[in-house]
């Protein structure tokens, strides 16, 4: 893994810039073998991202990436970069967003934040690599499928979004005791709807989403992939509001929604039918509950 290395410092902290092909890591950790892990855990990143949405674009040059080891640096950062916002930004433990184009994460441990800092630079490569808007269920979904990930001694070997306990385990738990978010609303609402109001709803929010976008790879049978793909495959190429207000046209609610509209263009008008799909596949997937006779 080619990168350029060279001192850098934030306030009085020291740390490294890391140049990749892809990336611009800032970084204080001080310890050589998690800086070194930097570049070739964000590259491979990206090349999974491009698997995701294979039709975007290339960012014009390197993506900012600032990796804190203090949590008083990233809330000095954050304060400082975006005061607007950093009420918000630094109200979630283990902290790290995507804002303006720039990754911002602060480090507890090596489980859990590379999985954050995947997370948040999948919504970073949308933001430089992607032009159409794209719904919350959406991004949020596929940025929780970057952060199951499998290292060996090489770093970074591979991402595998089954492999996620935390999401998996939020999720039983809400299925088990009926605190799912319906289909219909969880693709209206965003994560600003849920983050700093109901962590509950927030935890399951991200695990429902999860869930849903291995529904659409994997469930009923294999129903939606082609329709999912379809959905990646235009997010690179397309506008998606195009499709939202053509699908608004014919749809049944009143008002308009770009995630829900989105959802029924390219999946299904029939939200109610596909998430009677959805339970009953997590049920199996989750729960190892038998499959019901009639249903895929």
């Amino acid at each position: 893994m080619r990168y350029q290395e060279s001192p850098w410092s934030y306030g009085q902290s020291p740390g490294t810039k890391l140049i990749t092909e892809h990336y611009a890591i800032f970084t204080t950790l001080q310890d050589p073998r998690l800086v070194r892990a930097l570049p070739q855990a964000l590259e491979t990143a990206y090349h999974y991202y491009r698997t995701l949405i294979p039709t975007a674009g290339e960012p014009a040059e390197p993506m900012p990436v600032y990796l804190f080891s203090r949590r008083g640096e990233f809330e000095h950062y954050t304060r400082r970069r975006f005061p607007s916002k950093a009420r918000l930004l630094t109200r979630v433990r283990n902290g790290g967003y995507m804002e303006a184009g720039s990754t911002v994460i602060e480090y507890t441990s090596h489980g859990s934040t590379f999985p954050l800092m995947t997370h948040e630079a999948f919504h970073q490569f949308l933001y430089f690599c992607v032009k159409s808007k794209v719904p919350p269920w959406l991004n949020e979904g596929l940025s929780t499928m970057c952060e199951g990930q499998r290292w060996g001694s090489a770093g970074l070997r591979e991402f595998d979004p089954l492999h996620n306990p935390t999401r998996r385990n939020r999720l039983a738990e809400a299925l088990l005791e009926g605190d799912m978010i319906p289909l219909r609303e969880l693709l209206r609402i965003g994560a600003g709807d849920v983050i700093g109001k109901s962590p509950q709803k927030a935890y399951v929010y991200y695990a429902e989403l999860w869930g849903l976008m291995l529904f659409l790879q994997h469930g009923a049978d294999g129903k939606y992939a082609a329709s999912f793909a379809r959905l990646l495959d235009a997010v690179g190429r397309e506008n998606l509001e195009t499709y939202a207000r053509a699908a608004h046209v014919t749809s049944s609610a009143r008002r308009y929604n770009f995630g829900r509209a989105v959802f029924e263009s390219f999946i299904s008008p029939d939200i109610d039918e596909v998430e009677r799909e959805f339970r009953a596949y997590l049920g199996r997937l989750l729960l190892n509950e038998p499959e019901e006779t009639g249903r895929p």
